[in-house]
């Protein structure tokens, strides 16, 4: 390992890996990867394969492993630059107790996994002035463990917080970034940001992982008007919740523009139910359900997506 940032990535799946990855082959800051089971033991022993977009062979040597309930790592206890928390929604607040360990005074933490409510619990553990918040869309899944399919490229998006940490603050990060190829794109309205991402996936992931189909699947008229439904159920609670949204048409371009350039896609949430997990409803449709009964709103669409995937992966 080579460079004197140090960036710790909490939670490497297929995003959090290919994260890892890419910061590691610039040689400009220090990696340290905490993972799991049997893809831990990969990244540990042989390293990191990344296929798709780019080939890229990642030796062991290249970054700091820690892998979870068999061997911690306090290499960097005290001394992370940066906490990127990138895994599954439900493991979230578990890798929060990891990153308070290794954060300095001047430590910033962004949790790039998908879902609401991940950023204000943020900043009530390690304060505003330590949280930005982070979306991505980069696409990329996992074929076996220790390798990464890089299915297309995106952005990690980065955003300022009310009272929270300014992007002037992380211009190294940025510029690393940028050096990696993982391309950022900065935004003023750091809320705004996780709740475009949110609303695109509550409207595509849990209708894909009930019929089954691959994105371009709901742009069938039927499908997609369904889609259109739910999205703006969510939409109505945003803006109660005070957050700057596009106007119903505009959001409508934007899901239509996304469904059509993922349209050989199998959204995550479709994965996880082919594969028994646990899947991020709890922390998409849900939460626009919770939100909604604070203000007495009916979600109707959100509610029902909501049951039948919490049904589906009952069994």
């Amino acid at each position: 390992m080579s460079g004197s940032m140090k960036i710790a990535v909490l939670g490497a799946g297929s995003i959090g890996t290919l994260i890892a990855a890419k910061l590691a082959s610039s040689k400009l800051a220090q990696v340290l990867v905490h993972t799991r089971g049997e893809h831990a033991a990969k990244l540990a022993l042989d390293g990191i394969c990344i296929t798709g977009h780019q080939e890229l062979k990642i030796s062991p040597d290249d970054y700091e492993i820690s892998i979870a309930d068999v061997m911690t790592n306090d290499i960097f206890d005290g001394a992370a630059d940066y906490v990127l928390i990138c895994s599954k929604a439900n493991q979230v607040e578990n890798l929060f107790e990891i990153a308070k360990r290794m954060c300095h005074l001047e430590t910033k933490v962004m949790v790039i996994s998908n879902g609401l409510g991940h950023v204000e619990k943020c900043k009530d553990t390690f304060g505003p002035h330590r949280t930005i918040a982070a979306t991505t869309t980069h696409g990329a899944w996992r074929p076996s463990a220790g390798v990464v399919n890089w299915a297309g490229t995106g952005a990690i998006n980065l955003g300022e917080l009310p009272f929270g940490a300014k992007l002037s603050e992380i211009q190294d990060f940025v510029d690393l970034l940028e050096q990696s190829g993982l391309n950022p794109n900065l935004q003023s309205d750091g809320m705004a940001m996780i709740w475009s991402k949110i609303l695109l996936n509550i409207a595509i992931n849990p209708i894909a992982a009930i019929t089954g189909v691959k994105n371009g699947a709901l742009l069938d008229d039927e499908m997609f008007e369904t889609c259109v439904e739910v999205m703006l159920e969510g939409a109505k609670i945003s803006r109660l919740e005070g957050i700057t949204t596009l106007d119903d048409a505009t959001l409508i371009d934007n899901l239509r523009a996304v469904l059509e350039a993922t349209s050989t896609n199998q959204c995550s949430m479709l994965q996880d139910v082919r594969q028994g997990s646990v899947t991020e409803i709890q922390f998409l449709n849900r939460q626009i359900v919770d939100r909604a009964e604070k203000y007495g709103v009916s979600t109707p669409l959100n509610q029902l997506l909501s049951k039948l995937v919490e049904s589906i992966t009952s069994y």
